[in-house]
């Protein structure tokens, strides 16, 4: 055979070789790539932008997994062996040894609590079992006057103390704890924690809405997060506006999800802890902004609870914290009010207020 036709076939072989094994790479990674499941009795969702290893996208969700379930195992009050409801079934004010990831977050709500004079209150369990929005509900009713007045004896966030050694303790021994609203950001922030410590660069995490993300998407550009329309009809998925953000926690609550309907009225899963009673005003909706999404969490719920003229003087003098509150006018228009420089944070855009 002719030497030229020889180093032409040598050649031709070494190409379909180099393409093959290309195609073998190339089959090992995954571009911009999406995992979702299940937790803290909603949905999580991970994106990433770039591509990953196969091998280590299983890694990674093995990873998250196996926190999620930890962190279900500490703060949910579904689960009768977890410790918060441990804590809660415990009638006794002597100090308990606890995780430090849990008192971690009990102190962060408790701090809370005391910014907000009581707006936030991690106690309110008894209340939410009360109302039939908590975990040991057996309907949702709206109590009386008499009921709220007795169960209210056993709320208030400064009947849970933190002694040295990870322990916490109560004063009042039917006193229990629910972190529902400041959880679920902690698990977003744990996610957060596990993209960084495994190198990824731009990703964005999520668990029920609550949000954190960092660089930008895989169109090249800040994360675009829909701040939702509120409304209680569940087939309208309409959004109210976008922002656009790259390294920030975004949280919203609102009232138009989870609630009790009874004699016409409508009254929110959201409870001001000062009254015991289910808010009942102009709210629609609160999103924050700010570094961690525990933070985000709690104070979406606090500002809700304290109403957009408090709740926005609050967040004012906050540092790095910015919300949008959405309000509902005389005839049912939803009305945007910004915290000073949410706009200029978020370059947000209204889709229904133009």
């Amino acid at each position: 055979m002719p030497r030229k036709k020889i180093i032409q076939m040598i050649a031709g072989l070494i190409l379909i070789a180099v393409l093959g094994i290309g195609g073998i790479l190339r089959s090992g990674t995954i571009e911009n790539p999406a995992h979702w499941g299940g937790t803290m009795g909603t949905g999580y969702s991970v994106k990433i932008t770039g591509k990953v290893k196969q091998s280590d996208l299983k890694k990674l969700h093995q990873t998250i997994e196996k926190e999620l379930s930890e962190i279900n195992r500490q703060m949910s009050t579904w689960d009768s062996e977890s410790e918060i409801s441990r804590f809660n079934h415990t009638v006794s004010t002597e100090a308990i040894p606890c995780s430090d990831a849990f008192v971690a977050v009990v102190q962060r709500a408790l701090k809370l609590s005391s910014s907000t004079g009581g707006a936030f209150d991690p106690t309110l369990q008894p209340l939410l079992n009360l109302w039939g929005f908590g975990s040991e509900s057996e309907e949702e009713v709206v109590p009386s006057d008499e009921e709220i007045a007795v169960i209210r004896e056993l709320v208030g966030w400064e009947k849970v103390i933190i002694d040295s050694g990870s322990q916490l303790r109560k004063t009042e021994p039917e006193s229990s704890l629910a972190l529902g609203a400041i959880a679920k950001g902690y698990g977003v922030d744990a996610l957060a924690r596990i993209m960084n410590e495994n190198g990824y660069a731009n990703w964005f995490v999520e668990i029920g809405g609550e949000v954190v993300v960092k660089g930008l998407s895989p169109a090249e550009v800040p994360w675009k997060i829909g701040i939702q329309y509120p409304t209680t009809n569940p087939m309208d998925e309409r959004y109210q506006g976008i922002i656009n953000i790259t390294n920030s926690a975004v949280a919203t609550s609102g009232d138009y999800r989870n609630y009790i309907k009874s004699d016409g009225e409508i009254y929110s899963h959201i409870l001001d802890p000062r009254t015991g009673r289910a808010i009942r005003s102009d709210m629609a909706s609160v999103t924050v902004v700010t570094e961690s999404c525990m933070d985000a969490d709690g104070m979406a719920t606090a500002l809700f609870v304290m109403g957009h003229l408090k709740g926005l003087e609050w967040v004012e003098r906050q540092p790095g914290v910015e919300a949008l509150i959405l309000t509902r006018g005389n005839q049912g228009e939803i009305i945007e009010k910004f915290s000073s420089g949410f706009k200029a944070a978020t370059r947000y855009t209204s889709v229904l207020n133009p």
